[in-house]
């Protein structure tokens, strides 16, 4: 059976529309997924300079060992937000005489083969005998590997679960992230010394290798646990299904109070909220505000002012980064449509910038935190806040006009890679980059006071000047909308 069911399963991977998509995705895939790799296989031989360099007190493995709750904090997070539970294929063979167990088996097995169980060993396994090895023996770097191998298994095993558990209950995903955040925070503050007693749980299996055992004992248990919970509930008509649900609508009426651009800043709102790409993207906007936490730190960086304004850009400006970039290519399915309003198109373009401003306002309230690494750096934030509303989110729409990929907002959010086209890189390039450039040669022409005042005056002249400035763009965008019609007729 097992021979069967293997088979059936390596024909319905290379029949799926997955390789049916263009060479050029294919080739961008494999591109990311081996830089990806390279990264980290270089990272694990470099960690030990690394960690000396952030925690010269420390021997290079203990420090090692304290920070692997963060790790596990963020793998957590990943997987609730992009790894998808294996429980579709597995609909077909109920209706074959096959156990529901061995079924439920095959699907536990299977899911095992995933790249968050992967990517880890490149950087763990190089800094195992890179490292470890110098000052331990071979058994006890083996038992310290084997049971971080295990809790990675572990980490997955439950994740397993809570994403079969919260099938229907996205809120899930927010209340691991949110644990997880809060760990952190009361972690990285000493608030609760909780990453130094998992440092020192670590330091002790390098000790007695034999603790490696218990991880292994928890993933029989719940592996086990994970077969009988997915064959307790394997029917045609369970869970397991695809189902008609109700969905929480957001009014979002406080909108009404703008006018006619409320209307569409409504309708901006709704799509964020109910499609998991969108929903993706906005994520990331929580990751590019806590960027802060890890380089302000840094001295070398944060007494550099090229460097201030580069991390003050990426956090003031997280939602142009992330979200605005595919601009307007998030509207692809219902472009015509917006064609075919008198205003439509000027007040999708005047939502987006209200959204962009509102963004970068709120990344600035919460950027005060910073304030513990010193008022300069609150300050360079407020000039990046200006910098990135009067010009950055100008720039975003500007360039949102070259746009030519479409975006399928149902499909999935991971390894999605719809809506990325030259403009789209390009755009990055321009609003990470740009402000950076631009800064710098104000600092090397001029005194420090100058440079601040003018790249402050800068942003203020695009605030200024916004009514002119959209004009532009909107005949622009009148310009191109039929190459743009054309463009998102295509499939992507």
């Amino acid at each position: 059976m097992s021979q069967i069911i293997n088979s059936l399963n390596r024909k319905s991977f290379y029949r799926s529309t997955y390789w049916q998509k263009s060479v050029a995705k294919k080739i961008l895939v494999g591109f990311f997924v081996f830089y990806l790799s390279i990264s980290l296989l270089i990272m694990g031989f470099t960690l030990p300079e690394i960690l000396q360099a952030y925690f010269p007190e420390q021997e290079v493995i203990s420090a090692f060992n304290q920070n692997l709750l963060y790790f596990f904090i963020f793998s957590a997070i990943l997987r609730q937000l992009f790894q998808e539970i294996p429980v579709v294929n597995s609909i077909p063979l109920l209706v074959l005489p096959f156990k529901k167990k061995k079924i439920a088996r095959h699907l536990v097995n299977k899911s095992f083969f995933h790249f968050f169980n992967f990517l880890p060993l490149l950087f763990l396994v190089p800094f195992a005998f890179d490292t470890v090895l110098e000052e331990y023996s071979v058994g006890n770097t083996l038992g310290w590997l084997i049971n971080l191998v295990g809790l990675i298994l572990i980490d997955h095993m439950i994740g397993i679960w809570l994403k079969r558990f919260s099938f229907y209950k996205e809120k899930m995903s927010a209340i691991i992230s949110g644990v997880g955040v809060g760990l952190f925070v009361v972690s990285f503050f000493s608030i609760i010394p909780v990453s130094i007693w998992i440092g020192h749980y670590f330091d002790a299996v390098l000790g007695y290798p034999v603790l490696a055992a218990v991880p292994l004992i928890f993933i029989v248990l719940l592996y086990r646990f994970n077969i009988k919970e997915i064959a307790k509930g394997m029917y045609l008509d369970s869970r397991l299904m695809p189902v008609e649900k109700d969905v929480s609508l957001h009014a979002f009426s406080w909108t009404d109070k703008f006018g006619s651009i409320g209307k569409y800043l409504s309708l901006e709102l709704k799509m964020i909220t109910r499609n998991k790409r969108t929903r993706s993207a906005f994520m990331s906007v929580v990751f590019l505000l806590l960027y802060g936490f890890i380089v302000y730190g840094n001295s070398s960086m944060a007494n550099h002012d090229v460097s201030l304004i580069f991390i003050g850009i990426l956090i003031t400006g997280s939602f142009s980064v992330s979200y605005g970039q595919f601009t307007p290519a998030w509207h692809s399915k219902y472009f015509p449509f917006l064609m075919t309003r008198d205003f439509g198109l000027k007040n999708m373009l005047n939502a987006q910038y209200f959204l962009f401003i509102a963004s970068t306002l709120i990344a600035f309230i919460f950027s005060t935190i910073y304030l513990i690494y010193g008022a300069k750096v609150l300050f360079f934030n407020f000039l990046s806040a200006i910098f990135n509303i009067g010009i950055t989110s100008h720039i975003v729409l500007w360039m949102g006009s070259f746009s030519s990929k479409p975006i399928d907002l149902s499909q999935s959010s991971f390894f999605n890679y719809q809506g990325t086209g030259a403009s789209v890189w390009m755009m990055a390039f321009v609003i990470i980059l740009g402000p950076i450039l631009y800064f710098g040669l104000l600092s090397l022409l001029l005194q420090d006071i100058w440079s601040y005042l003018i790249f402050g005056l800068t942003g203020i002249g695009g605030i200024v000047f916004h009514e002119s400035i959209m004009r532009k763009i909107l005949i622009r965008y009148k310009k191109n909308k039929h190459r743009m019609l054309y463009s998102y007729r295509q499939t992507s």
